[in-house]
Formats: structure tokens, C-alpha cells, sequence
């Protein structure tokens, strides 16, 4: 939602004094608030308190919904071009077939490609399996190395959880910075 911080228009203005400018951007100087009223009336638009902190205050002679809806379109385009990237999460497994790892690969890719970074996971390896964490560190850095073209290592792979009981293994890859 956009965050458009409203403005004092028209008679909301309680300056007896204001700096004025025209609808064009030109300066028609300090002049009384009835006065600068009337001119924005003749012209059929209205009067909006741009910096009320000014000495004098300064007010412009715009198109209050016009200068509203630009204003949160600017703010729009902003957000979206300063787009923060998203984590996303692909599960494996120890015992994954060849296969299973070329469709979760392809997925990755996908949002590698989309500008995101990729979590990649093995959770719930438990009881005995907990010998063959190694196995699953080995497994996430071979997926890191097939991913080499077009991603790098976040952050490596490493162990959580507790040993011999409930083991989880997770590496962070991101898009390759361009050159």
C-alpha cells in the first residue's frame, strides 16, 4: 500500500502568508491566503501547502488529484525496482534417486533464474541415518557444483539440530553477481 503523505489543500490552510508558486512552476511571489485562493479558484485548481515549515509557507497551485495519483505511482515504481530477493526452499532427502535430484535442480534453477536465493535443505535425518550426515553435506555440495554456472555458495553447507537424534543439513545458494 502506498504511504502518500496527505497535504493541507484549500481551506485546511491556516498561513495568512504563502510563497506561491503557479501551476506552471513559476514563482508569483508572497502574497495573502484570500489572494493566493483566488487565483487558484480563476484557474480552477487547487491551493496545496507543499512546505508548511517555511518561512513563509509555500504553497503551490496544482491538480491535487492528479499530483496524489503520481505521486503514489512514483512510490510504486520505486518499491518495485528496489525488489529485495526471496528465499526459496527446495527439501531433499539422503536417499534421493538421480532423477528426483534433476527435478529439484531444474526447480532451483528457476529461481536462481527469477533473481532469488535457493535454501536448499536435508531435514529429518534421525536415528542410525544421523551416521550418514557426512553423505548429506556431500550431496548438497555436488548440487552446488552442478548449479556452478549460474549460481555461488550463500552460505555453506552445515549441521543443526541435535546429533544422533535429529539432524538437518542446509546451504544457501545465490545468483551469480554480473559482471
Amino acid at each position: 500500500m502506498a504511504t502518500f503523505k496527505e497535504l493541507q489543500i484549500n481551506n485546511e490552510i491556516r498561513a495568512t502568508e504563502l510563497r506561491v508558486i503557479g501551476a506552471e512552476g513559476e514563482q508569483l511571489g508572497i502574497m495573502g491566503f484570500s489572494q493566493a485562493m483566488r487565483l487558484s479558484d480563476e484557474l480552477g485548481l487547487d491551493l496545496v501547502l507543499i512546505s508548511p515549515k517555511a518561512t513563509p509557507p509555500v504553497a503551490r497551485i496544482i491538480d491535487y488529484g492528479k499530483f496524489k495519483f503520481e505521486s503514489i505511482r512514483k512510490e510504486k515504481e520505486q518499491r518495485k525496482s528496489s525488489k529485495q530477493a526471496k528465499i526459496k526452499e527446495i527439501q531433499l532427502s539422503l536417499n534421493i534417486q538421480e532423477n528426483e535430484i534433476a527435478f529439484k535442480m531444474k526447480s532451483a534453477r528457476g529461481f536462481i533464474e527469477d533473481g532469488n536465493k535457493v535454501k536448499v535443505a536435508i531435514n529429518r535425518i534421525r536415528g542410525r541415518a544421523t551416521m550418514n550426515a557426512d553423505k548429506g553435506v556431500a550431496l548438497l555440495v555436488k548440487f552446488a557444483e552442478d548449479m556452478g554456472d549460474i549460481a555461488e555458495i550463500d552460505q555453506a553447507p552445515t549441521k543443526g539440530g541435535t546429533p544422533g537424534r535429529n539432524v538437518s543439513i542446509t546451504m544457501v545458494l545465490a545468483p551469480k553477481k554480473k559482471k
